[in-house]
């Protein structure tokens, strides 16, 4: 192009009106060709640069807004998984906390039981406790060895494992008191609890407290037991006896009798024989 230029620009003017031009002009009108061009040139560079810089710049902000939404969706997915795992981890203390307090209530119930039964042994004279393998041989063959304690009490109240009739059971078999020796006692003893739990099973009756009263009233207290709301209570128990004595008294020194009323009974039995039996219990 500058050498079309060039040429042309010092080519002699062949229209004859025309001035001639020294050489001094034809180089400052070529040179001022040249320099047009040339920021034409330079301009249209720039145009195409311009136009590639907007070009990279839309679609690098396309991929910069794309890149964004997905570190986005990425961090929402993460809050998603630790929301999920602090649930769980919730719910996996919550068992844990449920388990540990049912265990800890077992625990506190059975060992307050053992601790309750050891006590009340250590409660019991070693003469009673003499006798233990004896009272569990028949309570064994009479089918209630579950009442191997509750003989045991019965029997510390009624002698502390002391004298012939250990469980003072002689008049049960209809004999006089005090004519049976020790084994015969025990025996008889098994022999007569195990009829009373019949008799109150067959009036509908279930309660231990009530058969502990009936040893000492005799078995028509379980009738009266179901008749009067099927459960033994002191009140009862104190009913009865007055019924049955007239409303008699005796005094009765023991302390159970002292604290409770200042130490008498209804001549009828011992209205307080439960409450002393569980003591040991």
């Amino acid at each position: 192009m500058r050498a079309e230029l060039r040429d042309a620009a010092f080519q002699p003017r062949r229209n004859a009106d025309s001035p001639v031009r020294s050489r001094t002009e034809y180089r400052r009108e070529y040179t001022d060709m040249s320099t047009r061009e040339t920021t034409r040139t330079r301009r249209n560079t720039a145009g195409r640069a311009g136009g590639s810089d907007v070009d990279t710049g839309t679609g690098t902000g396309i991929q910069d807004r794309d890149s964004e939404k997905l570190q986005q969706e990425r961090r929402r997915q993460r809050r998603e998984l630790q929301k999920q795992r602090r649930a769980v981890e919730v719910r996996r203390q919550k068992r844990m906390l449920m388990i540990g307090a049912v265990l800890f209530i077992i625990i506190a119930v059975v060992g307050t039981r053992v601790m309750h039964r050891a006590w009340a042994k250590s409660k019991l004279s070693d003469a009673v406790l003499e006798y233990q393998d004896t009272v569990e041989k028949y309570a064994e063959r009479e089918g209630i060895s579950e009442y191997v304690d509750t003989l045991l009490a019965i029997m510390m109240v009624e002698s502390e494992g002391r004298g012939e009739d250990v469980m003072q059971s002689s008049e049960s078999k209809g004999l006089e008191r005090n004519s049976l020796g020790p084994e015969e006692s025990i025996e008889q003893a098994c022999i007569y609890f195990s009829a009373l739990i019949e008799i109150a099973e067959g009036l509908g009756i279930h309660d231990d407290r009530a058969l502990i009263q009936a040893y000492n009233f005799g078995p028509g207290y379980l009738d009266y037991v179901a008749e009067n709301g099927g459960s033994h209570h002191q009140k009862l128990a104190t009913a009865y006896a007055k019924e049955k004595s007239g409303g008699e008294k005796v005094y009765y020194f023991h302390l159970y009798a002292i604290q409770k009323n200042g130490g008498w009974i209804y001549k009828f039995g011992n209205m307080f024989y439960n409450a002393i039996v569980q003591q040991y219990l």
